[in-house]
């Protein structure tokens, strides 16, 4: 006598069935997962390594020509004295440049004096004070920026803390600064550190 020929699946193999493509699901899932994740990380690192160079770039190109640091602040940036264009071998404010953090915009920012394109070159001189090189350089730029001379181009964005160190705890015998940048990014804070040298250093005579 012939048997019955059997149509569809037991309960059993269904169930078995649906374990093994549940699996294999779970697996595909955590490859994609797993590729997703590390092309994010790829392309966060390497978003952060162009930022870092231009960020170098920008900030190299205030401290390498520079004459010496006159400000190193740990958590904030420095203040540079440019350069003697006053021809004086002293510092005067619009020879100054500051690099410093700004929390609220989280941007490395350069800030300096600039008058209005309207004064006088005699209004222009006399507002532009000489200070001693013991001065407290972020007072000065607090003075201006109170005063509305003060301008600021930004230089690396997107940054959730800056920390600065240099080679010498006086910051007018310092030659390099370090700046450690915790960049953001889609997959949380890279830190990145840019390193600049005073090429030519001269302290100022007073």
């Amino acid at each position: 006598m012939r048997r019955p020929i059997r149509r569809g699946l037991s309960l059993l193999e269904l169930i078995l069935a649906t374990t093994i493509t549940a699996m294999v699901a779970a697996a595909i899932a955590g490859m994609l997962s797993a590729v997703t994740a590390g092309v994010g990380s790829s392309n966060d690192s390497r978003a952060a390594m162009i930022r870092t160079n231009a960020g170098n770039t920008r900030i190299g190109s205030y401290v390498a020509p520079s004459r010496c640091l006159l400000g190193v602040y740990a958590d904030s940036g420095v203040a540079l004295w440019q350069d003697d264009t006053r021809q004086s071998g002293t510092v005067h404010a619009t020879e100054i440049r500051w690099l410093l953090y700004d929390s609220e915009t989280e941007s490395l920012n350069v800030y300096f004096v600039e008058f209005p394109d309207e004064w006088m070159q005699a209004a222009k001189d006399l507002a532009d004070i000489e200070y001693p090189s013991s001065t407290d350089w972020i007072t000065v730029l607090e003075t201006y920026q109170t005063a509305g001379h003060i301008s600021i181009v930004p230089l690396v964005d997107a940054l959730s803390a800056v920390a600065v160190t240099a080679d010498d705890a006086t910051p007018l015998d310092a030659r390099q600064v370090y700046f450690d940048l915790d960049m953001r990014t889609g997959n949380g804070v890279l830190q990145s550190r840019v390193a600049s040298v005073v090429h030519y250093h001269e302290r100022p005579d007073a």
